[in-house]
This record gives structure tokens, C-alpha cells and sequence, in this order.
């Protein structure tokens, strides 16, 4: 065999050896690519959706693969609806039968917790005003709580201060909670008189805020601020009473007030000091 002849047969034998490597090397290249497209991640497919590949809940739900999964929200708390200010009160006279509780000599500082007394009596509970000062009145510390919070310091002290609306709603739900009670208590702050004679015009007195003595003079007073960064301030003068009757004729309310007795008191007077106490109020209802 020539020599020209061997040299062919070698260069045809190194071109099938080269056609062979690269058709093996195609193979390769195309099963890696299928392990490659089977193991893309969920979020490698939502960064094609997004780019437009697919519709807006595509792209949704296809994040929704790559989130973790997340504890339900917590259920939202509701609360009771305040009462609508009535067009017309539906008698124009009302007088409920709550008796008086007088809150000296003993709670001198005691108006809230006597209050709420009179209005859990007249619900048929026998309880006193003791009782519900030394078991039940939630009481705080000066420069820990705001009076929202708490009674700021002893109602048997004549040089202590009070407390606002939410912390007789919380006394007045715990005394009913340990007596097995069903009674629904609801903190009115914010309503007018009108609403508040309305709930009187059904046969629910109203602890309500006013001043001492039906004073002009109030003065909020800035005592200090909470370990959590909530102001105290007091308004000086405030006192609570139980409203419990009205007279649209005769322009008056009916109040069992805890330093003067069953009393009736102007009706305009005694709605600029409510409003002056930033119309606090609370009623419990019958179940």
C-alpha cells in the first residue's frame, strides 16, 4: 500500500473518532440541560412570570409557592357599637329607681368605685362599696400607670387622685365575671347626653363624670409619664355620679350623686361639666 493511500485511511479514522466525540458530547450537553430545567426552583419560575410570561394570579400564586408558610392572623377584636344619639328621647320625664350611696366618711377619694355600687345595686347585686374598693377597684402606682389604667392610689386617702372610664369597665366586668353575671358592661365615653338620657329612658342608669360640686373649674394637670411613654394627666375637679333620671320640662337631671345624695341638678350645668370631663361614661346591661 502506497504511502499517499495510509495517510487517507488515518484521516478518515480521526474524523469519525472527532464526529463520535462531539455527538457524545450533544448528549451530555442535552441531559444536563433536562436536570437543569427539572430542578429550577419555584422562584426561578415566578422571575419568568413576572418578566410577563404570564398573567398577573400566575405570578401570584407562583409566589405563593416560595413563601414560607405563616401562622393565621389573629382574629380581629370587636367591640360594641355606641349607642346613636336619639332623634326625640321617648318620655319626657324618666326616674329610675337606683338608690343613693353616699361615698364619705370612708372613700373620700372614692366617687368611681361608689358609683359603680349604685349601678350594680340597682341591678339587684348586694354588694357594698367596700367590698367593691378593697376586692375589686383596680388600683396603680403614681409614675407606673395613667388613670386610664388604673385608681391612682387609695380611695380611702382624701389626698389621692381617681381614675377615667375604661378602669371602672374593667371593675365592673371582673366583679360580674366572679358573681357568674351576664350582664354587658360599655364604656359610653364620647356619647352626648341626649344618648345617655335615651339609655336612662330604658331603664339603664349611667355612671357618668361631671365635676365636684358642679365646679366650672377644671384644670388638666400633667402629673408624670409611664415606664411605657404614656402621660398622666388628671383633670382636677373631676367626680362621678349615676345618672339616673331626667325632666325635659322642668330642663333637669336626676343624679345619685356620692357626695350629696339623690339630687337634681340643672341640665344645661350639668352638660358642660360632663363635657368638660370629656363625656365619660358607663353603662351595664341586662342580659
Amino acid at each position: 500500500m502506497s504511502t499517499t493511500k495510509k495517510k487517507q485511511g488515518m484521516r478518515r479514522k480521526v474524523l469519525v473518532l472527532l464526529l463520535l466525540i462531539a455527538a457524545v458530547a450533544v448528549v451530555f450537553g442535552i441531559i444536563q440541560y433536562q436536570k437543569r430545567a427539572a430542578s429550577e426552583t419555584p422562584a426561578a419560575e415566578v422571575s419568568q412570570l413576572a418578566a410577563g410570561e404570564a398573567s398577573e394570579s400566575q405570578v401570584v400564586a407562583a409566589m405563593a409557592e416560595t413563601m414560607p408558610e405563616t401562622e393565621p392572623a389573629t382574629e380581629a377584636v370587636t367591640t360594641l357599637t355606641l349607642p346613636a344619639e336619639p332623634a326625640e328621647l321617648p318620655v319626657r320625664s324618666c326616674q329610675l329607681d337606683a338608690q343613693p350611696i353616699l361615698q364619705n366618711p370612708e372613700l373620700p377619694t372614692g366617687c368611681e368605685i361608689t358609683s359603680l355600687t349604685m349601678a350594680l345595686n340597682y341591678l339587684g347585686y348586694d354588694v357594698d362599696k367596700l367590698t367593691m374598693a378593697d376586692d375589686y377597684l383596680i388600683r396603680g402606682e403614681a409614675y407606673q400607670n395613667t388613670f386610664d389604667e388604673a385608681f391612682i392610689g387609695s380611695p380611702y386617702d382624701p389626698t389621692s387622685w381617681g381614675c377615667y372610664a375604661p378602669v371602672i369597665v374593667q371593675t365592673a366586668q371582673n366583679y360580674l365575671a366572679d358573681q357568674g353575671g351576664g350582664e354587658v358592661v360599655q364604656d359610653l365615653t364620647g356619647c352626648s347626653l341626649k344618648t345617655l338620657l335615651g339609655q336612662v329612658a330604658g331603664g339603664t342608669p349611667v355612671v357618668t363624670w361631671a365635676t365636684i360640686n358642679m365646679t366650672p373649674n377644671v384644670e388638666e394637670q400633667y402629673y408624670w409619664t409611664t415606664p411605657d411613654g404614656d402621660d398622666a394627666v388628671f383633670l382636677v375637679n373631676e367626680h362621678c355620679l349615676l345618672l339616673c333620671g331626667y325632666d325635659l320640662d322642668a330642663n333637669t337631671v336626676t343624679v345619685c350623686d356620692p357626695l350629696e345624695g339623690k339630687i337634681d341638678y340643672d341640665m344645661d350645668v350639668f352638660e358642660n361639666r360632663f363635657e368638660l370631663i370629656h363625656r365619660q361614661a358607663v353603662a351595664i346591661y341586662p342580659q
